[in-house]
């Protein structure tokens, strides 16, 4: 649910319209947000263009243009997506109607008061989570808010530390403002912090190639040979027979299994050794063959080692994309 809408200028902080809902007044949650939204306006200059200010009882969310900022005081639990969806629709018709230079020109306080009309009626139709998501198209907004995240920030960010006693000379390094930064790795009154609840863009890895799927099958049918091939010559097989075959050759026929297997594994899922892993089980391959070109036909040797190097390939040229973080309603 929308507590309460406000309108503020970027330059000063002064309010340039609000929602006028007198009886909501008495509200702790809607005082509280009023004077979240004050303390916010001190430092909209220094900002990004997405804010979210997580409180106990209000979440507030603030979108700036040029030369305005727009703020929603919400409940915690209202989604973000939808928060963020209201302050476009604001942005919008506040920018329809007043050119940048009229704010730039206000000398007093809520001199766009007429807006509220808008902010009502706006704040109405947000009211219904559920109704409204079925009926609006989210789909450019979640992919805007994707690539360019809010930041986050707590109270304590927002608030200075009480003290009563006279403040020390200020030390800090003269490289570190003393103002507000909102990324992540946070510098707040010459402090870092990490936030971590700051969203962020992931990497992940892009579909698998047409040749690193013909790869896999090849793969996954010399396994099978491997595994036949190698359960037979061990159990054909004794130490004690010197005159039979080998027991070695069952397993280097189930290595190679193993090797292969691994081999598609680090094709399909992401590790930051799987090229070094790939490489690695491509050389064992070649060496194996090599100890079964007793009990293999030289062209299955070749079938074998090929199967190995097109799954390497796959593997070092399987590249990233950019994993968008989930909004969802």
């Amino acid at each position: 649910m929308i507590v309460y809408a406000c309108l503020s200028r970027l330059a000063d902080g002064i309010p340039l319209s609000a929602t006028t809902d007198f009886a909501s007044d008495a509200d702790v949650r809607v005082r509280e947000g009023k004077r979240c939204v004050k303390l916010l306006s001190k430092q909209l200059s220094e900002l990004g263009k997405r804010v979210c200010l997580q409180a106990e009882e209000i979440t507030i969310h603030c979108v700036v243009d040029d030369c305005t900022a727009y703020m929603v005081v919400c409940e915690p639990n209202y989604p973000h997506i939808l928060a963020f969806s209201f302050l476009d629709e604001l942005m919008k018709e506040f920018n329809v109607l007043y050119t940048s230079s009229v704010v730039k020109s206000v000398r007093r306080p809520y001199a766009f008061i007429e807006f509220d009309t808008f902010l009502q009626k706006t704040r109405q139709k947000y009211s219904s989570t559920r109704a409204l998501a079925s009926r609006l198209n989210l789909a450019e907004m979640t992919t805007d808010l994707n690539l360019h995240p809010p930041s986050y920030m707590k109270m304590h960010q927002l608030e200075p530390p009480p003290s009563s006693a006279p403040s020390p000379p200020c030390t800090t390094s003269p490289h570190i403002p003393k103002s507000l930064g909102l990324s992540n790795g946070t510098i707040a009154n010459g402090v870092i912090n990490k936030d971590i609840s700051m969203v962020g863009v992931a990497l992940k890895l892009k579909p698998v190639p047409w040749y690193g799927w013909l790869g896999i099958v090849f793969a996954v049918v010399c396994v099978l040979l491997d595994i036949y091939r190698g359960a037979v010559a061990i159990n054909m097989s004794s130490l004690e027979e010197l005159d039979g075959p080998s027991p070695w050759h069952g397993i280097f026929f189930l290595t190679e299994m193993l090797l292969q297997i691994l081999q598609v594994h680090m094709l399909r899922k992401y590790n930051k050794f799987r090229k070094l892993g790939t490489l690695g089980c491509t050389i064992f391959v070649v060496i194996l063959n090599g100890f079964l070109l007793d009990v293999r036909e030289g062209w299955i040797c070749l079938i074998y080692i090929s199967v190995s190097l097109s799954l390497m390939v796959a593997t070092f040229r399987r590249p990233f994309e950019r994993k968008l973080p989930r909004f969802h309603v």
